[in-house]
């Protein structure tokens, strides 16, 4: 089989949060991911998109390539990935990205964030030079299509973010949420991203704990909430009713020890951890504990199913968009090249529509 454009990946549907964190990218891999990837598959070119719900990698590659990346995915995994991984190839490949972009692949459809974790992966790889033609087309594509897609339908109403359901989930715990204070342990994305939508119920009151001092000060001073350093965000434990915790820790920051301790000296009061970290940064077993609730990436998820229902109808009009933007990108990407003579006219052509 000749080189083409190919995917092969594994997402929240098929692969549990404990694979999921085997395969994330390790601090030690930060600006050289994709070619770490690239060189361990043996590949001449890729992108890498590894989220909290999915890792892949895009590369215009051959059968022999393909068999390479799956081997390496597994090593990766530290086990077998038969019957977890998908592959796509050729025209499949560019709508299957296309749909991740749009949010359509996502476990709450129509999710913000992985537009950005897109545009994240493709600026990776071009800063990294591992992109070849093939992938900087189809993602430049893809981003301009997440946009389209959010902005002519309403797959964005009601639930559309991990922050939206965590603060949704906190509003069913909590009779009174303005009452409660949230302890947020980091200061990415992630973790901004959640606690603005608890701030935006009205908590009490917000701290924020970082191992960067500077960067727990610039998102607390948005925020109206106090800057802590890690050792002081745990002091902090026994006085938040809501702990939001996404770091780059690839171990436990708050062990069941931790949090037993935090528990028991409440009084009997509830306490609510989301853990939004891929790894994982609470240990599982705090969830055994009295009046803690706990719950990870893929409780959320579970929690989403009812907000999909009522955007069925949106959810099938952006499906239609991603599919003929596919088709036609895909005929675009291997039409033949224009005969000299053809160039002139075809540019007319071009500036005529553009000014219409």
């Amino acid at each position: 089989m000749a080189a083409e454009l190919l995917v092969v990946g594994l997402n929240h549907l098929g692969a549990a949060v404990e694979v999921r964190e085997a395969m994330a990218k390790k601090a030690a891999e930060t600006g050289l991911f994709n070619a770490v990837v690239r060189d361990a598959a043996g590949l001449s070119d890729c992108v890498v998109l590894s989220t909290c719900s999915r890792f892949e990698v895009y590369a215009a590659t051959d059968a022999a390539g393909e068999a390479r990346l799956k081997a390496m995915l597994s090593a990766r995994a530290g086990r077998s990935l038969d019957g977890v991984l998908y592959t796509h190839r050729g025209a499949e490949a560019a709508r299957h990205l296309l749909r991740v972009s749009a949010g359509l692949d996502s476990w709450i459809v129509g999710e913000t964030e992985i537009l950005g974790q897109v545009k994240a992966a493709y600026a990776d790889a071009a800063a990294e030079k591992t992109a070849a033609r093939a992938e900087h087309l189809v993602f430049q594509r893809a981003l301009y299509m997440g946009k389209k897609v959010r902005a002519e339908t309403r797959i964005v109403d009601g639930i559309a973010s991990i922050g939206g359901a965590a603060a949704m989930l906190a509003r069913r715990l909590f009779a009174d949420i303005t009452r409660r204070k949230v302890l947020v342990f980091g200061a990415g994305t992630m973790a901004e991203s959640t606690v603005r939508h608890l701030c935006s119920k009205g908590v009490a009151g917000v701290w924020v704990a970082n191992r960067s001092l500077d960067k727990a000060r610039a998102l607390a001073a948005d925020l109206d909430g106090g800057a802590l350093s890690l050792e002081d965000g745990f002091a902090k434990l026994k006085e938040a009713d809501i702990i939001v915790v996404s770091t780059g820790a690839e171990g436990y920051l708050l062990d069941a020890a931790r949090i037993r301790e935090a528990a028991a000296g409440r009084g009997g009061r509830p306490l609510f951890l989301i853990d939004i970290a891929l790894p994982r940064n609470i240990d599982p077993a705090a969830a055994g504990l009295p009046e803690v609730y706990l719950y990870d990436l893929d409780d959320l998820r579970r929690m989403m199913t009812e907000s999909l229902a009522r955007r069925k109808k949106d959810c099938d009009r952006a499906e239609a968009m991603v599919a003929a933007e596919a088709d036609a990108f895909w005929l675009a990407l291997n039409a033949p090249p224009l005969p000299p003579s053809a160039r002139p006219l075809t540019r007319a052509l071009a500036r005529a529509a553009a000014a219409a």
